[in-house]
């Protein structure tokens, strides 16, 4: 293999190591170790390529398809190298493309969310690291994510779905709603509920509670109390220790979500039951949870002092004649 800087090379030049060399080449059975390597240097070159060449309409759109041929690979090392590349290439496009957003929804979001399916584990594992990247980035648009991300998520985590890929799915979707809009989130929170009962795989179920604080701060007061509480109980009244503690964990969040009144009447005995719990780790994560679940009862105009739904604490501003009392 010989490869010349990509500013010497003509754009078919630059990307004819996965044009012209393909697994069902007659030398197959003794190059095998080349093709593929070829096809790794393509993939981890894009970025240099789309530096080269975007500057040209035609040629922008000839590497975009190339890239999507790319992620149609039978070789998991080329889709992996390929994924790896996706963020890096997604933020040069944004800051390059005047055109970016429509090049990103109809080249590299398809193919973020077709490997979330990959057989692959790895190309899986990667996929979902990129589309958190993008999601941090600020990259991927609401449309995007509602139509073509979350679907793919409540596919995966449908009653039937293999048991490996709904474990990875509910953990990205856990991930993914800290990022997400409330709009968006309340998509996925019917599913997310029916998650919280999954009584085959405790996997799912911690998952679900160690995440069970991010949900209620994002869909609020209403949905908490009328579809998540229920959910709660359960999971605090798990048979496994484990989903015990995290759901110890978050209750400083949950109940910072939840109404002063309901806060007394059912929060207050369900934390008992985790203080007393038979589990010393669980009676652990509870007692450190303790001073933060009493915040959750203060009034922050009396104590000039609050908790944020994250758990930071923070003062609340006053004004001079509150500091220095009224004579």
């Amino acid at each position: 293999l010989a490869f010349c800087p990509i500013k010497d090379k003509s754009l078919p030049d630059a990307l004819s190591g996965f044009k012209d060399i393909s697994v069902s080449s007659p030398h197959w059975g003794t190059n095998l170790g080349l093709v593929l390597l070829s096809r790794q240097i393509v993939a981890r070159g894009l970025l240099d390529v789309l530096r080269e060449f975007s500057d040209n309409d035609n040629d922008f759109i000839s590497v975009m398809e190339t890239v999507a041929r790319m992620s149609e690979d039978g070789e998991p090392t080329v889709r992996v190298e390929l994924m790896e590349q996706v963020p890096n290439i997604a933020m040069f496009l944004h800051e390059s493309q005047p055109n970016f957003p429509a090049a990103f929804s109809r080249y590299l979001v398809p193919i973020v969310v077709h490997y979330l399916t990959d057989p692959n584990n790895q190309v899986r594992k990667t996929s979902q690291a990129a589309l958190l990247v993008l999601l941090e980035q600020g990259l991927i648009c609401k449309g995007d994510m509602e139509t073509k991300v979350c679907p793919v998520l409540l596919n995966l985590t449908e009653p039937n779905s293999d048991d490996d890929y709904k474990i990875e799915a509910v953990a990205i979707m856990c991930k993914l709603v800290t990022m997400l809009s409330k709009e968006t989130v309340e998509q996925l929170l019917q599913r997310f509920c029916e998650l919280c009962s999954d009584a085959r795989l405790f996997q799912v179920r911690k998952v679900c509670a160690a995440n069970f604080g991010e949900f209620c701060s994002i869909v609020g007061r209403d949905a908490t109390e009328n579809l998540l509480m229920s959910k709660f109980f359960d999971l605090c009244s798990d048979s496994l220790w484990g989903i015990r503690k995290a759901c110890a964990d978050c209750f400083m969040i949950v109940s910072n979500s939840t109404s002063p009144e309901v806060r007394r009447t059912k929060l207050s005995p369900l934390f008992s039951s985790l203080i007393s719990d038979q589990s010393r780790w669980v009676r652990q994560a509870a007692f450190q949870s303790l001073g933060r679940f009493i915040s959750t009862f203060a009034n922050p105009s009396s104590t000039g002092l609050y908790f944020k739904e994250d758990g930071t604490l923070l003062e609340v501003p006053r004004c001079p004649s509150d500091r220095l009392g009224h004579k």
